[in-house]
């Protein structure tokens, strides 16, 4: 009869170290940000048509809503990883960075203008960010 190993559940492979949570933050950006441009992609597809039953069947047949809800779908299970390893009271401030990921995204991809005051948004977000995690304390 063969022996079989334990399963190893403290893994030290990259994933469960600094560059795994880089990793999972960038693919949550990432995931959140091309399901919110796919969402308007999807909505403008659709046009000015009211909510109906016609509506929702062009929603059902419409690429764009299927490629969001793959990405939400994708995102929910790596912000469920990130949350394995972070406290939420900095994991859930730290995801506003998918504020400033569907802004560059609606102007590289859709050709939006983006105003000055955006912009320094976006800087206020990163410099409200960098503040949080500089207070978090070690594990």
């Amino acid at each position: 009869m063969e022996k079989t190993q334990p399963i190893n559940t403290h893994s030290n492979g990259w994933l469960h170290g600094r560059l795994g949570t880089v990793v999972l933050w960038a693919l949550l950006i990432t995931l959140e940000s091309s399901g919110q441009i796919a969402t308007k992609l999807g909505g403008d597809q659709l046009g000015e048509m009211a909510f109906s039953l016609h509506w929702l069947q062009a929603v059902m047949s419409d690429t764009g809503v299927w490629v969001a809800i793959a990405c939400y779908i994708g995102a929910f299970f790596v912000w469920m990883l990130i949350l394995r390893r972070s406290s939420l009271s900095l994991a859930f401030p730290l995801s506003s960075l998918v504020f400033v990921g569907v802004l560059l995204g609606s102007w590289l991809g859709l050709g939006e203008h983006i105003s000055l005051l955006h912009w320094a948004g976006v800087a206020v977000i990163i410099v409200g960010i960098a503040l949080l995690a500089e207070g978090e304390p070690e594990h």
